[in-house]
């Protein structure tokens, strides 16, 4: 009898331990366009710290990543490079509201720039995209990536797209077309602000292109409702408002 009950007292513990480790796993999915990746990590890394959440960043072209969540794709929370797929999200009954009457917000506006890494001066580089002189200028999918969009738009507005549009080459998503002009595949590239890393870049007039502004929503196939409000709260902060600008974001 006594063997029986402490096997039953060994199943039990075994139970209980098992289902804390389920506990702990649970982690937050964030399904990000590649631009704003660099800083939801930084975001991310100082919400683990304080709260003991995990969170896994899921990154791609807002297109793709909006094509997934469509389908079901298992994400808490996604962070969009514009405001029209959040938006269809939201019409289609895939959102909740993380605090009354809120589904989504504009989390940042983004900023285009114009960069090479060995570039002498901004100016140097408008006389580059100006004059033609460059064989590959890198700018992103414009059918998935709103950053790619926009950068059609400036090349149009500066009347130089039918002029130089056999010289582009198309990222998947601006993290592929930063690395295009990392790699020498291209002279030049229309890229992010917040994913250049040196002083000298041109920074795209925001007149010539419609602006960038990136939602974020929270998703109806959400497993982790109550951290993910968290963490959407989290992100209206003046701390964190403070990061996504820094990063090269307006608000």
């Amino acid at each position: 009898m006594a063997t029986k009950v402490l096997k039953q007292s060994l199943i039990l513990f075994c139970l209980i331990v098992f289902s804390q480790n389920i506990v702990n796993a649970a982690e937050l999915r964030l399904a990000t366009a590649a631009n704003f990746y660099p800083t939801l990590k930084k975001i991310t890394q100082s919400f683990e710290d304080i709260t003991d959440h995990k969170v896994t960043i899921i990154r791609g072209s807002t297109g793709r990543l909006y094509a997934q969540i469509v389908k079901g794709a298992p994400y808490d929370i996604f962070f969009s490079a514009d405001s029209a797929r959040v938006d269809k999200l939201v019409k289609q009954g895939k959102s909740l509201e993380f605090e009354t009457g809120k589904r989504s917000f504009v989390y940042a506006i983004g900023q285009l720039a114009l960069w090479r890494p060995d570039a002498d001066s901004s100016q140097q580089l408008r006389e580059r995209l100006i004059t033609g002189n460059f064989n590959k200028l890198a700018i992103a999918n414009p059918k998935i990536a709103p950053y790619g969009k926009a950068s059609v738009e400036v090349l149009k507005e500066l009347e130089l797209y039918e002029e130089i549009k056999h010289k582009l080459v198309y990222g998947e998503n601006i993290s592929q077309t930063l690395q295009f002009v990392q790699s020498g595949a291209a002279d030049l590239g229309l890229v992010a602000r917040s994913y250049v890393n040196t002083d000298i870049y041109w920074e795209i007039d925001s007149y010539q292109h419609k602006s960038i502004k990136q939602k974020v929503v929270l998703l109806k196939q959400s497993k982790q409702i109550e951290i993910a409000k968290e963490f959407m709260q989290y992100l209206q902060s003046p701390a964190i408002k403070k990061v996504i600008t820094s990063d090269g974001y307006s608000l």
